[in-house]
């Protein structure tokens, strides 16, 4: 093995684990870490293989989060209430895919679920008054699922 050959190898070896410690896979599917604040919601990675997803939801900010995930491809689809809101009952069933609530300052939960191939949005719908509609702040991310290999 060549000098420039060896120094290829170690330095993909050195690289890989960054790029896999916000999202890693195993047997049980998997993880994407989701970091929230006030208002802001970003998983680690924009995009997964369909199966079983772990969203690791940790809340960095000063108000209570959650997460919802619905299976729409723009956020600018969702309906909304006339505060900004997302009107949940009024996403179709089929497309409400789960949710993680309550995640209190400093904290994290987990949300599992399972997702086939499509576009989704993640969210954040808490409402601490009507100039702190966490939607209609921009907490919200656009998600792929792509086929499973």
């Amino acid at each position: 093995m060549t000098t420039l050959h060896r120094l290829g190898v170690c330095t993909l070896l050195a690289i890989v684990p960054i790029g896999l410690g916000a999202c890693s896979s195993d047997s049980s599917g998997t993880t994407v870490d989701v970091s929230e604040a006030d208002f802001s919601l970003k998983p680690a990675v924009a995009s997964v293989a369909a199966g079983t997803v772990s969203f690791k939801v940790k809340n960095n900010g000063t108000f209570t989060h959650e997460m919802v995930v619905v299976k729409m491809a723009d956020a600018a689809d969702l309906p909304t209430k006339p505060d900004g809101e997302v009107d949940e009952d009024k996403v179709p069933e089929a497309k409400r895919i789960g949710e993680v609530e309550d995640v209190l300052p400093g904290t994290t939960k987990t949300l599992k679920i399972k997702l086939d191939a499509g576009k989704y949005t993640l969210f954040c719908n808490k409402n601490d008054g009507a100039t702190r509609v966490h939607f209609k702040r921009g907490m919200y991310a656009g998600f792929t699922v792509t086929a499973a290999t």
